[in-house]
């Protein structure tokens, strides 16, 4: 098999891949009761982490900030997060977990983690996929025109 041939391959298994973690991810967020969305917001929520500005998790999210902030609000009406002035800058709002927030953000990472198709990889596989992985999501973009 060719070098275009094994690329070609590889795409369609991370796309099957990706599928495959989007159908486990919505199982998990129906059992939680949250949409996708919601949940996805809330999986960037750190708890150990210092509290991130709405706008810079707009940006991981790839939406609007008006977005994050409708959101953010249907987590707060389930008690799941509060928003709090940046600890370094008072004028910037931050989204942090409640308790409620981080069982339940518990609980999603921690399903997702079971339910992972990684499990079908013994610890030096995985070990092995991380650091393939990691060097391919460093490497340069490159761009080239087909045809």
């Amino acid at each position: 098999m060719g070098t275009h041939e094994m690329n070609a391959e590889l795409v369609e298994q991370l796309v099957g891949l990706g599928s495959l973690f989007t159908d486990i991810t919505r199982g998990i967020v129906e059992e939680i009761g949250l949409t996708e969305s919601q949940a996805n917001l809330l999986w960037l929520v750190d708890p150990d982490a210092e509290p991130v500005p709405l706008k810079k998790l707009a940006v991981r999210l790839q939406c609007d900030p008006s977005n994050v902030t409708l959101l953010s609000d249907k987590l707060q009406e389930k008690g799941l997060v509060k928003r709090i002035p940046h600890p370094q800058d008072g004028r910037v709002r931050t989204l942090v977990l409640t308790k409620a927030g981080e069982r339940v953000r518990k609980r999603m990472l921690s399903t997702a983690y079971v339910r992972s198709p990684f499990t079908a990889l013994d610890e030096r596989e995985q070990r092995q996929l991380n650091r393939l992985l990691a060097k391919v999501l460093v490497a340069p973009t490159v761009v080239r025109k087909v045809g």
